[in-house]
């Protein structure tokens, strides 16, 4: 065929360094001058792995650090605050990747293939490599609970009555206590989070969608509301139940900002779509003072 004899090789590196790029082929063959002569050039799966771990580097590089006043996981709270000992200077970093916190854990269940994953702050990925939900309580005008901004949590590990991740944060007399797991729901694997909140003052509990797991960004590029359902459908077919319905929902696209900073703006939207992939969406619940403790699931 002609695909055998076409020089793909010349015309890559042609185009690579018209591009002002290095030439690949060039760089690729320099790894055979350092070990022994193999049957095997180089490891081509961790060559894939590579690419794919700095591809979403490089979202990141542009995502995360334009966009520092945004509530992000954990690992990028630490690693890119001066002030931290886990902070990594990214000046001539080409991609900004998690090298600090690669601790989370995964929930499932034998015989299951599905598996969600829990960051150490309680952020939930509830499908493979995709995007997260997160739990906050906030204040009109006062002080608010975001974990990944703390500095320390408790966060634990129960099999009884079922596997589930505990996570537990106390800030300003504020609670909140979040329990990940997996169920059954109609014989289909389904990804559970139980919250418990209470605040002396009157707040809101708030699950928001966010568009990055603990690799980094996911995308989002469109969240709409049932509210017969009362569900959010993310993308083309996920969706994330609520009950009881929550009081208020909020979105927000890229070049809004985070739907953080706009929770108390007045909205009748039930829909965002978002061409930068980096939609955000909110689900509030009324918190009244006096130590009143609220759950929701």
């Amino acid at each position: 065929m002609w695909i055998d004899w076409f020089p793909w090789k010349i015309v890559v590196s042609h185009l690579a360094k018209r591009s002002g790029f290095a030439d690949p082929i060039q760089i690729f063959a320099r790894f055979n001058a350092f070990a022994q002569p193999s049957r095997v050039k180089w490891p081509l799966e961790l060559l894939r792995a590579g690419m794919v771990f700095h591809a979403r580097g490089l979202i990141n590089t542009s995502a995360i650090q334009h966009n520092l006043d945004w509530v992000w996981p954990f690992w990028v709270e630490r690693q890119y605050n001066p002030l931290d000992d886990a902070f990594i200077p990214r000046s001539f970093s080409l991609s900004h990747i998690n090298l600090t916190h690669r601790n989370w854990t995964a929930i499932g269940k034998p015989d299951w293939d599905h598996l969600c994953i829990v960051d150490p702050r309680g952020l939930l990925t509830p499908f493979w490599d995709g995007w997260s939900l997160d739990v906050w309580i906030v204040t009109e005008n006062g002080p608010c609970l975001f974990p990944s901004k703390l500095a320390s949590v408790d966060q634990r590990l129960d099999i009884d009555p079922s596997l589930s991740v505990v996570t537990e944060c106390h800030h300003a007399n504020m609670r909140l206590v979040s329990k990940a797991e997996m169920i059954a729901d109609r014989d289909a694997p389904a990804c559970l989070l139980s919250i418990t909140a209470a605040s002396q003052s009157k707040a809101w509990i708030v699950v928001s969608l966010r568009p990055f797991n603990p690799e980094g960004v996911s995308f989002v590029n469109t969240v709409a509301l049932d509210r017969k359902a009362s569900c959010w459908k993310v993308g083309k077919q996920n969706k994330v139940f609520f009950d009881p319905a929550a009081d208020r929902h909020q979105f927000c696209y890229y070049h809004k900002g985070d739907v953080h900073t706009r929770l108390f703006e007045p909205s009748e939207e039930t829909s965002v779509s978002c061409r930068v992939g980096m939609a955000t969406a909110a689900a509030l619940y009324r918190l009244g003072g006096a130590d009143h403790e609220k759950v929701i699931q």
